[in-house]
């Protein structure tokens, strides 16, 4: 009987011991992903390279993964903002491509709104 009280408290001890390393591991971890590239994962550190998304600076690790970002953003990004509505509704199959970049739109409307005046509406984010 003292042996499984004995063994009882080292098992309640190990698992005390191991949900504080958890906290301190998820917490770096947690801090790290702001700083990786979206396209690869790769931690970056160091030089990088920022590219404006609509409102939003994106670091990359290299050239290539901007090129792969601005080809195909929604599939780097978890949200898909609409510009002309300001909103994250913006749909995969309601998009166009501007200057290179892929561009995505809640409805036709919208899509027609950008299409006519591409510039201002980038101007308008990029403050």
């Amino acid at each position: 009987m003292k042996l499984y009280f004995i063994l009882s408290v080292i098992v309640f001890m190990a698992a005390l011991t191991k949900a504080e390393y958890s906290h301190s591991e998820f917490s770096g971890i947690y801090a790290d992903t702001s700083l990786k590239c979206p396209v690869t994962g790769d931690v970056i550190s160091g030089e990088h390279i920022m590219f404006r998304y609509i409102d939003k600076d994106v670091k990359f690790c290299n050239d290539g993964c901007v090129m792969a970002f601005k080809k195909e953003p929604a599939k780097f990004s978890e949200h898909v903002k609409c510009m002309p509505c300001n909103d994250d509704d913006g749909k995969l199959i309601i998009n166009t491509t501007h200057n290179g970049v892929k561009y995505y739109f809640c409805g036709e409307g919208c899509k027609g709104k950008f299409e006519s005046e591409p510039e201002a509406y980038l101007k308008k984010f990029m403050k």
